[in-house]
């Protein structure tokens, strides 16, 4: 009799551990889940303000106004709703472009009728500017510029603590004499 009770002390104990080891691998587990469940709204946030950050830059410039100049200069403030309730869940602040670089355009870089301004403009200046007495080409330059533009664009969203920038290249001809300012 004496065995049985000590068996029965023994399972009680074996009981005991076995349920406190379940109770830390389910407390492990709901831990582990609000993490995951946090990195995936996190995730969420930034791809919402990446989404955000490409609207704004391609909403900027497909404008032809932003890139005229004067150049503008006040930042555009340009708003995404995600929800398509109406309201504005991100906004991304695009300050006015940046001129990185000017190079000429070569008349063997134009294609015509796309570029017949290029080619109108060099004209304009030198009637002559294609050809020389005999009909040969003497200068390499067309009438327009090549310029390449920095446009960034900012989203920062204080209710979920994403913070974005987003930087997009942009390539325009000009008329010859046009200079980055």
């Amino acid at each position: 009799m004496n065995l049985e009770k000590q068996q029965r002390g023994v399972v009680l104990i074996v009981v005991l551990i076995m349920l406190g080891v379940f109770s830390v691998i389910v407390a492990s587990m709901l831990t582990s889940s609000n993490v995951n469940f946090k990195i995936a709204g996190n995730q969420q946030y930034r791809v919402e303000a990446k989404l955000a950050a490409s609207n704004a830059l391609e909403t900027y410039i497909s404008n032809p106004a932003n890139f005229s100049l004067p150049l503008p200069t006040t930042n555009s403030n340009i708003q995404s709703d995600f929800d398509g309730n109406g309201v504005a869940d991100m906004v991304a602040v695009v300050p006015p472009p940046s001129c990185l670089r000017i190079a000429p355009v070569l008349r063997s870089e134009l294609s015509y009728p796309k570029d017949k301004d290029c080619i109108r403009t060099a004209q304009d200046i030198d009637a002559n500017i294609f050809r020389d007495e005999e009909g040969v080409a003497t200068v390499t330059n067309s009438g327009c510029v090549k310029m390449t533009w920095d446009v960034q664009a900012n989203v920062t969203d204080t209710v979920t603590g994403t913070n974005l920038e987003m930087h997009q290249g942009v390539y325009l001809r000009a008329a010859l004499g046009t200079t980055c300012l």
